[in-house]
């Protein structure tokens, strides 16, 4: 991750309501039941997710992890209300980041973007969930779709100008002004830079279940963007505990 921080560092990005709510769902219905839960957020963003499961799961505590200090400062100004005490942010790279194992680690839209070796990866991945804790991940799936875009993110990357950002930001006003605001856009111009450095594919999925991870569950993610990489919800189970509760109207 710390090889992306420099690009992300200085911005904020704000997932859309409906992204959130869709995830939100997806966690909750795979939360351990019955017992007070740690959960993490490994890129939170602004936060968005982590509110709404602090909302949802009265019993759960939760920590937000991100590179970017922007983020964190907006996500900390907009905790306020009863479940602010069981909510934190941190700024930190997640490969340096250290706690105590979770019971839930979800993650929407930052695994391929973690430069760093896969298998070093979904190694800490594995160490930082419980016994019969779960991971549900949301990325990029290797598809002919995402695989041109991978090519068309490297190809600009070295082209990165004023002009060039100010091009993307005109083309997505076009494409996206009526659902998206200007700051929402300007969020998402750096992304249109960063290739993914995997995408969940059978090698990876092998990788998850090197260190012990059973996959249980997968969802559609609907894109926001003709622009966005494809992505797909995967959940996974660490094995050794007591299984998840399982899909409930997702």
């Amino acid at each position: 991750m710390s090889g992306r921080a420099h690009d992300l560092a200085g911005s904020t990005c704000t997932a859309p309501a409906e992204r959130s709510d869709r995830m939100r769902d997806i966690v909750v219905a795979h939360v351990p039941r019955g017992r007070p839960v740690r959960i993490l957020d490994l890129g939170c963003g602004t936060g968005s997710l982590v509110f709404r499961l602090a909302d949802a799961l009265p019993s759960a505590t939760l920590v937000g992890i991100d590179v970017s200090p922007a983020n964190i400062d907006a996500a900390n100004a907009a905790r306020r209300g009863p479940a602010a005490g069981r909510t934190a942010f941190v700024v930190a790279d997640y490969l340096r980041f250290h706690a105590p194992a979770f019971d839930v680690v979800v993650t929407d839209g930052v695994l391929h973007l973690i430069r760093a070796d896969t298998a070093q990866l979904v190694s800490k991945l594995g160490s930082d969930v419980l016994p019969g804790g779960v991971l549900i991940c949301a990325m990029p799936f290797d598809c002919a779709y995402n695989r041109v875009f991978a090519v068309v993110r490297r190809s600009l990357r070295p082209l990165r100008s004023r002009w060039l950002d100010a091009a993307i930001l005109q083309t997505g006003r076009i494409l996206h002004g009526r659902d998206m605001d200007d700051n929402g856009l300007r969020e998402r111009v750096g992304y249109m830079y960063l290739p993914p450095e995997r995408m969940m594919n059978s090698k990876l999925l092998a990788e998850f279940r090197r260190v012990g991870f059973r996959e249980i569950a997968t969802y559609p993610m609907k894109s926001t963007s003709a622009s966005q990489l494809r992505h797909g919800v995967t959940v996974f189970q660490r094995d050794g505990g007591a299984p998840s509760s399982g899909p409930s109207g997702c």
